[in-house]
């Protein structure tokens, strides 16, 4: 079940919320960034939720040093809830999934910094290419001299478990919305996306590639939006960055940028 449904689907959808809490974020940006020495980091979560990023350091992050920022306000209060030391901030900015009664093109609110670590997890896998290019520069402003800035992205063609599954990160997807309508085929789709820089899925079933694509506003109230990009696509589009595969036996690579010069 795609998160956005844990928190704006039915009933029954987002009672299943405590039971599909995700781990290992923090792992898995302690290790992209080489283990670094975490002690007295100020730590920007952009995208965090409830702040599981905080939750799995074991530590290492002190709440006093965390700051988290969510498009969604219940997972903010959710978290507050959970690290009253920590700072959590709600950031009501559209986004057609997560937040479709947000504010379209909202700046990032002030935030102080500035900050050693921006990280953001899933959260460029669900936005448009524009919405990507704007909140990438205003974070990266946050940033302190020696600061980094790593968010995850998905590449499409990219096979994440080759030892036990064949199929590359959009057909794993793919898989996951039409396994339930057996009388549907996903095929077309995927034979679409061949040699796509990137591509969108909106509502699971409908491919844009090398496009946001489009949605409508009756959408349901949990409408999915999945966002891929190639590594050799998000390298163009920052060229200063470095890009690093997956690792922890996730599908995400990492995009990692360092302050403007």
């Amino acid at each position: 079940m795609d998160e956005v449904f844990l928190w704006r689907g039915t009933d029954e959808q987002r009672k299943l919320r405590p039971l599909r809490r995700k781990s290992g974020q923090f792992s898995y940006f302690d290790q992209q960034l080489g283990c670094p020495d975490w002690t007295g980091k100020s730590v920007l979560d952009f995208g965090g939720n409830q702040g599981d990023l905080l939750a799995g350091s074991d530590g290492r992050i002190r709440a006093e040093d965390y700051c988290c920022v969510d498009v969604l306000e219940e997972a903010v209060a959710e978290g507050r809830r959970r690290f009253p030391q920590a700072r959590w901030v709600y950031f009501d900015r559209f986004n057609c999934s997560f937040n479709p009664q947000g504010i379209a093109n909202c700046p990032l609110p002030a935030l102080g910094g500035p900050f050693d670590l921006i990280l953001a997890y899933s959260v460029f896998t669900h936005t448009t290419r524009e919405d990507m290019h704007d909140l990438v520069e205003q974070l990266r402003a946050l940033l302190s001299r020696d600061g980094r800035l790593a968010f995850t992205f998905i590449d499409p063609h990219h096979r994440s478990w080759p030892g036990d599954d064949d199929g590359n990160n959009l057909k794993w997807r793919l898989q996951r919305v039409f396994d339930a309508d057996p009388l549907s085929d996903y095929k077309p789709l995927l034979e679409r996306s061949r040699g796509a820089q990137w591509c969108a899925l909106v509502g699971g079933r409908d491919l844009f590639v090398n496009d946001n694509g489009s949605w409508r506003d009756d959408a349901g109230s949990a409408m999915s939006y999945h966002v891929f990009h190639t590594a050799q696509f998000l390298q163009q589009e920052f060229p200063d960055s470095v890009i690093q595969p997956p690792v922890n036996g996730e599908m995400q690579h990492c995009c990692i940028i360092r302050p403007a010069t």
